[in-house]
């Protein structure tokens, strides 16, 4: 996954701005190591707790995951904060506890905005009342995203809270090798490896170098072997 912000709505309520969900952001699409599984298990039966927290860095899969959530939902709102900070959030959350399920991604960006934490803070509460399960995605634990408002952090604590480990190297040539499969595309372990070895090690790398070889492939109608990965990559 990338850190790949899309404002989406999957029948939901009308949003000053309408991308959609990206097509591959599902969970058919998300190669689910074991430590995720206790995660995946809840996003399942996302309505079982009314409040939960993803935290990890970029490129650990916290877009695709709350993506794919909606994609899964009829009736939910996905809202990637980072691009939407030029939108009034009392405007931007208005009536959303009126979804079937709320997911906000790029929390870090709100830290520090005053109208941004009270109007998280008042749609959390709405979103309970109004028994909307809200799922959050920040790069940092919620104590650590130095929110100024005491009564938000508190909200934040008391939620369920998911830590989304770093992929080591075999975990990502894993998932390059399953997404390329998930392309219809052959990429053997040893070509696998080469991929890993000369790009940059961040998943959303990883992923934008499949994308391109792909491209080539099938423009040139050829196999991914290693010569033409050097091709293409001027490796």
């Amino acid at each position: 996954m990338t850190p790949d912000s899309a404002t989406a709505s999957n029948q939901s309520p009308q949003l000053p701005l309408q991308i959609g969900l990206q097509d591959e952001t599902t969970f058919d699409n998300f190669l689910a190591r074991e430590a995720l599984a206790p995660l995946l298990d809840s996003m399942s039966r996302p309505h079982c707790e009314p409040l939960q927290f993803l935290h990890g860095a970029a490129g650990e899969g916290k877009s695709h995951l709350l993506q794919a959530l909606c994609h899964a939902t009829d009736g939910a709102v996905y809202l990637p904060l980072a691009v939407l900070l030029e939108s009034p959030p009392s405007d931007l959350f208005q009536d959303l506890e009126s979804s079937s399920l709320l997911a906000l991604d790029d929390l870090d960006v709100i830290a520090g905005r005053r109208e941004w934490e009270e109007a998280l803070f008042h749609l959390i509460n709405r979103a309970r009342a109004a028994q909307c399960p809200l799922w959050m995605a920040a790069r940092r634990p919620a104590n650590d995203l130095g929110l100024q408002l005491a009564d938000l952090s508190s909200r934040l604590a008391g939620g369920v809270t998911w830590a989304l480990s770093a992929a080591d190297d075999s975990d990502k040539q894993a998932i390059l090798q399953f997404r390329a499969r998930r392309k219809g595309l052959v990429l053997s372990e040893s070509v696998a490896h080469y991929v890993c070895s000369r790009e940059s090690r961040a998943l959303a790398d990883l992923m934008e170098t499949l994308d391109r070889l792909d491209r080539a492939s099938l423009q040139l109608q050829r196999p991914l072997t290693v010569p033409l990965i050097r091709e293409v990559m001027a490796w």
